[in-house]
C-alpha cells in the first residue's frame, strides 16, 4: 500500500500516526503532481491529501475513511470495538474536525497567510478560548485518559491541537492552554506518546519551511 501524503498537513499526519504506532508496511510518498492542478485532480478526483492507494491499485481518500480501514486490518485496535468506549474516542475526533478546526483553527491560518492578519485579531481569539472551554469541558466528562492507551481520536485531536499551539504564539498568545488544565493535561499525555510525538515533529517541521 502506498499513503500519499504532505508532511505539513494535519489530516495526513493523523493517518502517518497510525501507520506507526501500528507498524504497518504502507509506503509514505509525495503527490505525483501539485495540489489543485488538473493532473493531481485527475488522479485524485476529490482533490485533497491524504490518499491511500491499494495493492490492487484502487484509492482510499478522506484520512477518517483511511484510519478505519487500516486500524481493522491486523494489530491492537486504535479504534475500539466496544461501543461505549468508541463513541467516547468518535467525541474526541468529532471535536477535533467538527469545532475546533473549523472554528478555531482555520480562521488563526487564514489570517495568518495574509499580510498584516495577526494584527488586531481579538475574535480570533476569543474563538479559540471558546473552543478550548469547549474541550476542557468535554475532557472532563469523559472517562479519565490517563487510564487507557493512545486511540485513534487522539491522534485526530493531536494534530489540530498542533497547529493551534503553534499558531496562537503569533496572535500573542504564547500559552494557549494555560487556562484550560484538563485540556493542558491532555496534551501533556498525549505528547508523550512516542508515535505521536514523532509525526508532529515531522508536520511542525514542514509547518516551519512553509512559512520559511
Amino acid at each position: 500500500m502506498k499513503l500519499y501524503n504532505m508532511n505539513h498537513s494535519p489530516y495526513a499526519t493523523r493517518v502517518r500516526m497510525l501507520i506507526r504506532k501500528k507498524g504497518l508496511a504502507v509506503e509514505i510518498l509525495d503527490p505525483p503532481a501539485p495540489t489543485g492542478t488538473p493532473e493531481f485532480i485527475e488522479q485524485f478526483p476529490l482533490g485533497k491529501i491524504p490518499v491511500l492507494e491499494l495493492d490492487d491499485g484502487s484509492q482510499l481518500p478522506d484520512s477518517w475513511v483511511i484510519m478505519e480501514y487500516l486500524d481493522a486490518l491486523s494489530g491492537t485496535q486504535l479504534i475500539p470495538a466496544e461501543p461505549l468506549a468508541r463513541a467516547h474516542m468518535q467525541l474526541l475526533a468529532r471535536y477535533a474536525d467538527t469545532y475546533l478546526g473549523p472554528l478555531a483553527l482555520f480562521p488563526m491560518f487564514q489570517r495568518v497567510v495574509q499580510p498584516g492578519g495577526t494584527e488586531n485579531a481579538e475574535e480570533v481569539l476569543e474563538a479559540l478560548d471558546k473552543e478550548l472551554a469547549r474541550l476542557d469541558r468535554l475532557l472532563n466528562m469523559l472517562p479519565d485518559f490517563a487510564d487507557r492507551a493512545v486511540h485513534a481520536g487522539d491522534m485526530v485531536l493531536a494534530t489540530n491541537m498542533e497547529y493551534v499551539l503553534m499558531l496562537a504564539p503569533m496572535f500573542g498568545r504564547a500559552e494557549p492552554l494555560a487556562e484550560y488544565p484538563a485540556a493542558e493535561r491532555w496534551q501533556h499525555w498525549v505528547s508523550g506518546d512516542e508515535d505521536v510525538q514523532a509525526c508532529t515533529a515531522e508536520m511542525k517541521q514542514a509547518v516551519a519551511a512553509f512559512f520559511g
